[in-house]
């Protein structure tokens, strides 16, 4: 019989997916943990659920069953236990279960829950992080109740955490399997991401522990003595921007991700550094690569992973993944400072990576633009890979999805960029299609071989879709990266230009009929195209930057963010801010536009909308205002899912009916 047709991706289609992250190898090198989080329709939210695999494929169990967000598995050091964390309790605990079997139970109870956690070495310990406190200086909370805000820090709002209640995150240690804990460190800021040495007998974390931290970005890597609590710096100072601490497995060495850039603001490429567990001896070993470290790609069905560099077992290497013109893929750096070696080849993104004991297996998440991510087992140079997943196996066979087609186009300067072209399925040569384009955020992000369901949404309405990574993405250098330094839009709109006339230039698309689109610095992009051009017949600018101005003030990040990408202050600068400010050109903007935007959005202000909105109304402009509430800046990733349907269906409402 033929095969059953098949049929186009809807918006509700999100609740089909199942997105797989955080695979970690057992102890003995025979089974990895992996958690895979699916999108509820029932609770409009999301949950986790832990599996464990054998590495040959031939078994699969589901570890954890509770309609609940269970993450980050970790398994103890003699392979019987895995500590997980879950909001099973409403707040995020500890909890930790056997890999033979039986129910989990809950190892902490903190009040402001927790938020990171490690196994020490003889798995006796572990460290937790949470805000919570032992100490008998802390306010009883007797005072008067109020809801008003008395706000003294600079630092006082986060996008992901709202306003923030100025407790510190501290590092506790918990006895697994009793009742016991210690507070180890009582900073008046953050200390995070613990990581034990071999030895058990010290913990590297990231922190701030210099005079000014409560309003700078610095981001250090001390250690602290378990036994006495004392600390001692290892990569340290005002213009440190480091994290992912992890010890050598001879606790010689600490290796870390990050840069010295942090008076600037920070730098878009970050290095793979090593320096002795003392502090001595740092160098940078990762800069002849010629590419930022870590995984800068984007997707909108997606869950991260560790992004910890991971040592070789005799200390002589450490593996990491780093973002290369469209893919990130896994390297070998030796400690010697010798060739890096890149370890898997083809259009992909690796968004998870665990390695054996022994070292002579990897287990890594594998996705491509077709498929949101598996799970995948190679030797260690890559070779002999095998598929132990295939969640999405059975929904996406019958969804008929379109291959993005990569290109590259000389911009008019000379400098190549690349880009990718969806068609709608059923694609015929002989008719004139509408485009939309689509800008990334950031602005030192990277569109990449990775799944991307409103592309793929909006072709199967009909839509050729293309999506570029112009000057100011990661993934191309330091000099592409840092070319749109002090002049958005400037810098890249002439490389998005050359995208859309290459397509253009393929004969297919209804030059009367093309729409723009983008969120963040999307958003900006967005709104600055249609202020430099009537070439685009609709635009929907999302979680937008329209002025630069009173961005810095208004965004959690835009006093530190702004500062580097402007190169100075607002008030030194102002007509340098208003030149590269989109409202600037607000009365040149006669494209038809939407403006979508969460109102509870910190990292892009809801104002920022607004200003365009009202501006655009007093001229007398097509546009209209569709507001989120309860969502932050990430509501097309991590957005209820009831809106993040929404939200594409606005999307495709405006398109359709305005080109």
């Amino acid at each position: 019989m033929p095969d059953a047709p098949k049929r186009r991706i809807t918006a509700e289609d999100i609740y089909n997916f199942k997105m797989i992250s955080d695979p970690q190898v057992a102890p003995d090198g025979e089974r990895a943990a992996y958690v895979v989080t699916t999108i509820d329709e029932e609770s409009n939210g999301y949950l986790a659920s832990i599996f464990v695999t054998t590495l040959d494929g031939q078994k699969t169990t589901r570890l954890t069953t509770a309609k609940a967000r269970d993450t980050s598995p970790r398994w103890s050091p003699d392979g019987t236990h895995i500590a997980f964390q879950s909001n099973r309790s409403e707040t995020a605990q500890l909890w930790l279960t056997r890999v033979s079997g039986g129910e989990p139970w809950q190892v902490t109870d903190f009040e402001s829950g927790i938020s990171g956690f490690a196994w020490s070495p003889d798995g006796g310990s572990i460290a937790v992080v949470s805000k919570d406190s032992d100490s008998a200086d802390e306010e009883s909370g007797d005072g008067p109740e109020t809801d008003v805000k008395h706000i003294t820090a600079i630092r006082y709002k986060s996008d992901d955490e709202g306003f923030l209640d100025m407790q510190p995150r501290n590092i506790w240690i918990v006895d697994p399997f009793g009742d016991a804990r210690t507070q180890l460190t009582r900073s008046d800021v953050h200390d995070t991401d613990p990581v034990w040495s071999p030895a058990g007998d010290h913990i590297a974390f990231v922190t701030n522990r210099t005079e000014n931290r409560h309003a700078n970005s610095v981001s250090e890597i001390w250690s602290v003595t378990v036994a006495s609590g004392r600390e001692q710096p290892v990569y340290a100072g005002d213009d440190a921007s480091f994290g992912s601490p992890a010890w050598s497995p001879d606790g010689a060495t600490i290796a870390a991700v990050g840069h010295r850039e942090a008076i600037a603001g920070g730098s878009p490429d970050s290095q793979i550094w090593l320096a002795s567990a003392a502090g001595d001896d740092q160098r940078d070993i990762t800069s002849e690569l010629g590419r930022s470290t870590g995984d800068s790609a984007m997707s909108d069905i997606y869950q991260s992973s560790s992004g910890r560099p991971i040592w070789a077992a005799d200390s002589s290497a450490l593996l990491f993944r780093a973002s290369d013109s469209g893919g990130t893929h896994v390297h070998r750096a030796s400690t010697d400072g010798g060739a890096i070696a890149r370890l898997d080849e083809g259009r992909h993104r690796i968004s998870g990576l665990s390695v054996s004991p022994d070292g002579s297996k990897h287990v890594y998440v594998k996705a491509d633009a077709l498929n949101p991510g598996d799970l995948y087992v190679s030797d260690s140079d890559g070779t002999d890979e095998a598929r132990l997943t295939d969640v999405n196996g059975d929904f996406l066979s019958g969804i008929a999805l379109s291959e993005p087609e990569p290109f590259w186009v000389d911009a008019p300067d000379g400098v190549p960029v690349q880009g990718w072209i969806i068609k709608p399925p059923g694609f015929d040569p002989d008719i004139k299609y509408p485009l939309i384009l689509e800008i990334h955020g950031g602005p030192h992000g990277m569109y990449a071989e990775a799944f991307m369901h409103e592309f793929q949404l909006l072709a199967a309405n009909g839509y050729v879709v293309l999506y570029t990574n112009p000057r100011g993405s990661s993934g191309y250098g330091e000099e592409f990266t840092r070319d749109s330094h002090t002049r958005w839009g400037e810098a890249d709109m002439p490389d998005l230009m050359a995208a859309v006339d290459h397509v253009v230039a393929l004969g297919y698309i209804d030059e009367s009929r093309m729409g723009v689109t983008g969120g963040s610095y999307g958003g900006y992009m967005t709104l600055w195209v249609i202020g430099h051009s009537d070439r685009f017949k609709a635009a929907v600018t999302q979680r937008c930057v329209s002025n630069l101005y009173s961005f810095y003030g208004t965004s959690d990040i835009g006093w530190t963010f702004i500062d580097y990408e402007f190169g100075g202050l607002p008030w030194e600068n102002r007509e340098h801010y208003m030149k590269y400010s989109p409202i600037t050109y607000v009365e040149e903007m006669t494209t038809p536009l939407l403006i979508i935007h969460s109102e509870q959005d910190f990292r892009c202000p809801i104002e920022q909308g607004e200003q365009v909105f009202i501006s655009l109304k007093r001229l007398g402009r097509d546009t209209e205002f569709v507001r989120f509430p309860d969502e932050n800046h990430n509501l097309s990733r991590t957005g209820k899912p009831k809106h993040r349907i929404e939200r594409l269906q606005h999307i495709l409402r405006w398109f359709d009916t305005r080109m």
